[in-house]
């Protein structure tokens, strides 16, 4: 299936780009959409471990254009964010809610469309209000300007926010999608992350285990060779600095504490993730809902080091398939819950209809978390280079 995908889509986009001029070109202008080769994309979603992001990566290797940009979907929604605030501080001030004579998206998804003429995103998951209220204004740019997406996700397109707060304003972004996208269910149920790893080129031959912070010395002496000049190094992140363990060259020590404990976010993560390729984390406890914001930080975390083909080595409380508890919340939460739904005037069955309460798109992530953190400790993952993005 992924060669097939690769093969043919690949040669497909590759020559219909070749013919596109180039984004707002005034040869783009001047024609019609129809005399120009319009690049269909691809919406690949699926259960964890079934190979959406595999075969999203083959096809961007072996794609024939530089014009191309690969990305985790929440960085990307990030990066716009963060153009659409430079823009808007470059207006005046009583310029800047005037959205029908300086909207800030169409300019930034032109500049998008200049910079990649295929977007591949991973884990393509809209759980924000502020990043729902403007995809349909930001894609529907960058379809204009002849981008390609491909992308990957947990959903079926329908399905894509589901219950989310003021849904109805980003439901006409979904036939867009749809409009642009070929779409296509993996139809698997079988993780093949999960499987018998081979032994790894370090102490003890595995990167995780249990209650043994000892172990993890070793393979630090050993990654460090000696762990000589082990400081704890600041590390630059948007004009401030964290600091975290200590580390010789790209290896870091840390602990859970100092590393989810800590108020760290995604830029934090990312910063994190372009220094270091070996990342060792001693005491590691074992996750529920009732840590639900270390819980998030965490599968935050292990989005972006996955991303980067960063090695993790982990010392837990608990076996790793156990890191994340996966039961109920517990009577606590509960009762929360249901204070929750009192205020609200909801019924159980309107509760459970809602992914507010439901949590479906959170469930999916810590299993995802739990996938992608097994596959981290295979051979064939350690051979992959770092990637630091810059």
């Amino acid at each position: 299936l992924s060669s097939g995908i690769n093969a043919e889509y690949g040669e497909d986009v590759t020559s219909r780009l070749d013919a596109q001029p180039p984004p707002s070109s005034w040869f783009s202008r001047i024609f019609s959409a129809s005399s120009v080769p319009k690049v269909k994309g691809l919406y690949v979603f699926g259960g964890v471990g079934c190979g959406k992001t595999m075969i999203m990566d083959m096809f961007y290797q072996e794609l024939a254009t530089t014009s191309k940009l690969r990305t985790h979907f929440h960085d990307f929604m990030l990066d716009v964010h963060e153009r659409i605030h430079a823009f808007k501080s470059t207006l005046p001030p009583s310029h800047v809610n005037d959205r029908k004579c300086y909207d800030p998206i169409p300019v930034v998804a032109r500049e998008i469309a200049k910079e990649s003429r295929v977007l591949c995103f991973d884990e393509f998951q809209v759980t924000d209000v502020a990043d729902a209220m403007i995809l349909k204004r930001l894609f529907q740019t960058l379809f204009e300007e002849g981008v390609t997406m491909v992308a990957t996700g947990n959903r079926p397109p329908e399905d894509l926010y589901k219950n989310g707060l003021q849904r109805s304003n980003f439901l006409p972004f979904i036939p867009m999608l749809k409009a642009h996208c070929e779409v296509l269910d993996m139809e698997s149920i079988v993780d093949y992350r999960i499987s018998e790893p081979k032994p790894l080129d370090i102490p003890g031959g595995r990167a995780n285990y249990i209650q043994d912070p000892g172990q993890l010395d070793k393979i630090f002496h050993y990654l460090t060779g000696g762990a000589e000049g082990a400081v704890c190094r600041p590390v630059p992140v948007l004009g401030r600095e964290i600091r975290v363990g200590v580390s010789v060259g790209p290896i870091l020590s840390t602990t859970y504490r100092e590393l989810i404990e800590r108020s760290h976010g995604s830029s934090d993560f990312r910063a994190l993730a372009r220094t270091f390729s070996h990342v060792i984390i001693k005491d590691f406890p074992q996750l529920s809902i009732k840590e639900k914001t270390q819980l998030r930080r965490f599968i935050v975390m292990m989005d972006i080091f996955y991303d980067r083909n960063v090695k993790l080595i982990i010392s837990s409380d608990v076996p790793l398939h156990d890191i994340i508890c996966l039961q109920d919340a517990d009577q606590k939460a509960k009762d929360e819950l249901r204070m929750l739904m009192d205020d609200l005037k909801l019924t159980m069955e309107e509760a459970k209809s809602m992914s507010l309460f439901t949590g479906e798109d959170e469930v999916f992530s810590q299993k995802r978390a739990l996938s992608r953190l097994t596959e981290m400790q295979c051979a064939d993952y350690w051979d992959l280079p770092h990637n630091k993005h810059e």
